[in-house]
């Protein structure tokens, strides 16, 4: 109520007769009403946004948790195919030095026994 008569006080020094400059207070007031957050208002959107932010951080925390343990596995899986990657390379290796003995006890085999000119 102080709000509006302080309201239509300044209307009514601005030079609009009283009830005009009330009427005017009134509408204003009425229509401001609505929109207008209390501290009551502003408290609890704060509430709600820390008790949002507890959640959130829960869920930081637990996706960070989730993203390590992925990183462990993802870690042990990496060593595995490199362990491997390690033993074909062994294999490859032993056969090509196996093929390349052979292929060169065949071409001295043919050089021994090819017909000279």
């Amino acid at each position: 109520m102080s709000d509006r008569l302080t309201l239509a006080n300044a209307i009514e020094e601005a030079g609009i007769e009283r009830a005009k400059a009330e009427r005017v207070a009134s509408v204003i007031i009425d229509i401001i009403h609505d929109n207008v957050a209390t501290k009551a208002d502003v408290q609890a959107v704060r509430a709600d946004l820390q008790t949002a932010e507890t959640r959130l951080n829960g869920q930081i925390a637990a996706v960070r948790a989730d993203l390590q343990t992925a990183e462990t596995r993802l870690n042990g899986q990496i060593a595995a195919v490199r362990a491997d990657l390690v033993l074909v390379e062994h294999r490859l290796m032993t056969r090509l030095g196996g093929l390349a003995v052979v292929l060169s006890g065949l071409l001295f085999a043919a050089l021994r026994y090819w017909p000279p000119h």
